[in-house]
């Protein structure tokens, strides 16, 4: 059931460019596909099945260019300083063999160890009861909106815009579908108010020069070395986490790719592949606050913030022990080191 959802949010990374919009599109599907399971709220089963869908979705979905914020930035970023295009194909074929198949096998493994549960199917299900008038009208909105979401490459409609419109269309008088009285009760402004804070953590130390003076002092103290590739390449990967603690991982590409001619110039690798370096490192957060979708996730799942972080120091730790050299190894195929 776990390499069920881990394939499916990476599967729908494909068609939808938004974590959030997946995350939110998925997390009631695997929340009736466990109920049907006969997987409680509340239990480790639970648990990993809601970071299944926080974790697939964030963690994989950064081997495919177009379906992340990190992601776009990076392009952005290099396109802005370098005169440097992405393109599909071959960031795919860079990023899927390790970053996204060997990590997915990784992360459905870890899960599985960690919130151990098994399904019991029920023998007889209940027939669903007829959808009311408000339940049919809130379907064909969520229609549209994923219709939107889907459709972004060709509208230019951001998804969070799109979602914002939705959820602003539920709460108006009369029109809407739930009171006032609800959205006070349950809607968890605490995660907003966490979401929002991290993302405007990213812009605060962006706009202070406080991630600009970080990232020259890395670059003068860390190992870089044109005679020691992987210890460079390790090194690369090692600034990235850093800068993944002060900016997350929306703005660490921003900070990192405006630096990477400096990086190139130290350790003799070209600048495009310094640029694709720093995917491993922002795409493997060490706590969930590093990445909000996977904060989402949790908020949405009702998952303590200590499974969140056993699952992020753990899933972290064989990344930089096993699929880090092998990444290595993968550039060094494709002859980009």
């Amino acid at each position: 059931m776990v390499s069920s959802v881990v394939l499916l949010s990476y599967a729908l990374a494909f068609v939808m460019p938004s974590n959030m919009g997946r995350i939110a599109l998925l997390m009631p599907i695997v929340a009736a596909m466990a109920k049907r399971a006969g997987i409680a709220d509340g239990t480790r089963a639970w648990y990993g099945l809601a970071l299944a869908v926080g974790f697939g979705t964030f963690q994989l979905s950064a081997t495919i260019l177009p379906a992340n914020v990190p992601n776009l930035v990076m392009s952005g970023a290099a396109e802005g300083s370098y005169g440097i295009h992405l393109n599909y194909v071959p960031y795919l074929l860079l990023h899927t063999p390790v970053l996204g198949w060997l990590k997915g096998i990784v992360l459905i493994a870890l899960i599985c160890w960690l919130f151990p549960g098994a399904p019991h199917a029920q023998h007889e299900a209940a027939p669903p009861a007829p959808m009311s008038r408000n339940e049919k009208r809130l379907a064909w909105m969520l229609a549209v909106v994923l219709t939107m979401w889907v459709t972004e490459s060709w509208h230019g409609i951001g998804p969070a815009w799109t979602g914002l419109a939705a959820a602003v269309v539920t709460m108006l008088p009369r029109v809407g579908f739930i009171s006032g009285d609800e959205f006070a009760s349950g809607i968890n402004i605490r995660a907003c108010i966490y979401v929002a804070g991290i993302l405007g953590l990213a812009l605060t130390v962006t706009q202070t020069g406080i991630g600009n003076a970080v990232g020259e002092t890395l670059l003068r103290v860390m190992p870089l070395d044109t005679q020691k590739p992987f210890t460079s390449f390790l090194a690369l990967t090692g600034i990235t986490t850093v800068l993944n603690f002060i900016m997350t991982a929306n703005g660490v590409p921003a900070l990192y790719t405006t630096l990477a001619e400096s990086f190139a110039d130290a350790t003799g690798f070209p600048l495009l592949s310094v640029i694709m370096i720093q995917v491993l490192g922002y795409s493997t957060p060490l706590l969930p606050y590093q990445a909000s979708p996977i904060v989402v996730a949790m908020a949405l799942g009702k998952v303590p913030a200590r499974a969140g972080m056993l699952l992020c120091l753990a899933l972290a730790a064989v990344t930089y022990l096993v699929l880090l050299p092998l990444d290595y190894a993968w550039f060094r195929v494709l002859g980009k080191l």
